[in-house]
């Protein structure tokens, strides 16, 4: 069954998104939970042609977080740029590894209404996340704590569901703050809403890579590399100051976005990104310490249980890091 649903969500990928059609090239497929800047750099190389010009063509798949660990088992896909999902699974015994990261930091912001002035003006109000255990809703509770604000007692964190929804609250003023993402920022600015804070500026806390089945790593290092030297060149090339007008079209372009919010997403999306496809052994231990409290892990995790950047690293030395 998720077979089928895969294809279909392929083909239906491929069109709407204005894939290039290679004939002699392997489909290589990457399952992803939505459209997102936070993995822009896959995007990029897949748009610059890196993949084709060695002989790969991505399929970017959209599937729940949920059926990701299977689809990975199963050889669905060869890729996900869940990584936290991933890492979660990994916790549980899941043969997976995460070799590379895009985003080394979150790219949600804090919105709130004109009045609130700091993160203190918070006590007392209400939050909308989108639900219980979503990342909204731990991003909010980590800020929360940050500033010495209890969230389930100096504030009133509520469930209220997706972005649009926690918009429309707060410019119909039923909610006092909320966690954005880059368009809802520029959306909540266009209302005479204002941003408090940007997550990227105060939680190190990585986001978005790439993860695969350690069968991948033992069995099918060729194509790996194949496909991670591709990916690190579109790392590159789209943090490069030199290429920042192009990359904001690119982001407008795919992602459909008018020039504002195309800039706004840009300049949140180098805030965090990985210069190089790795994460800090304090990105490392952030990320796992983060997945141990969600899914109630209390063992050790070594590192290398759930990363192996090896690929990547040599990747950097032969392009000249």
């Amino acid at each position: 069954m998720i077979r089928v649903i895969i294809g279909i969500i392929a083909a239906v990928t491929t069109l709407l998104s204005g894939g290039i059609g290679v004939s002699n090239a392997a489909p290589v497929r990457v399952g992803v939970p939505s459209p997102s800047a936070s993995y822009f750099p896959v995007i990029v190389a897949w748009k610059k042609g890196f993949y084709t010009q060695d002989s790969l063509q991505p399929e970017f798949i959209m599937m729940r977080p949920s059926i990701v660990p299977a689809a990975l088992t199963n050889g669905e896909i060869q890729y996900t740029t869940a990584t936290g999902t991933a890492a979660g699974a990994i916790l549980r015994g899941f043969p997976f590894k995460i070799v590379a990261y895009f985003s080394t930091r979150l790219m949600d912001s804090l919105v709130v209404k004109p009045q609130i002035k700091s993160v203190a003006d918070l006590r007392g109000k209400i939050v909308g996340v989108d639900a219980p255990g979503a990342s909204t809703h731990v991003l909010t509770t980590l800020i929360l704590r940050k500033y010495h604000l209890d969230p389930e007692k100096d504030a009133k964190v509520l469930a209220i569901g997706d972005e649009d929804v926690r918009l429309q609250h707060l410019k119909q003023g039923q909610i006092d703050a909320a966690m954005l993402g880059p368009q809802g920022v520029v959306l909540a600015r266009r209302a005479g809403l204002k941003t408090l804070l940007d997550v990227a500026d105060e939680l190190d806390l990585p986001f978005v890579g790439l993860a695969t089945a350690t069968s991948m790593i033992e069995r099918q290092r060729t194509d790996l590399k194949k496909f991670l030297m591709a990916t690190v060149r579109g790392i590159r090339y789209s943090h490069d100051p030199r290429n920042r007008n192009e990359m904001i079209a690119l982001l407008a372009s795919w992602l459909r976005l008018d020039q504002e919010t195309a800039e706004h997403t840009y300049n949140v999306f180098i805030k965090g990104v990985s210069k190089d496809g790795t994460l800090s052994r304090a990105g490392m231990e952030s990320l796992i310490s983060e997945r141990k409290r969600q899914v109630k892990f209390t063992g050790d995790v070594p590192l290398d249980r759930v990363f192996d950047f090896n690929v990547v690293e040599e990747i950097n030395r032969e392009l000249g890091k």
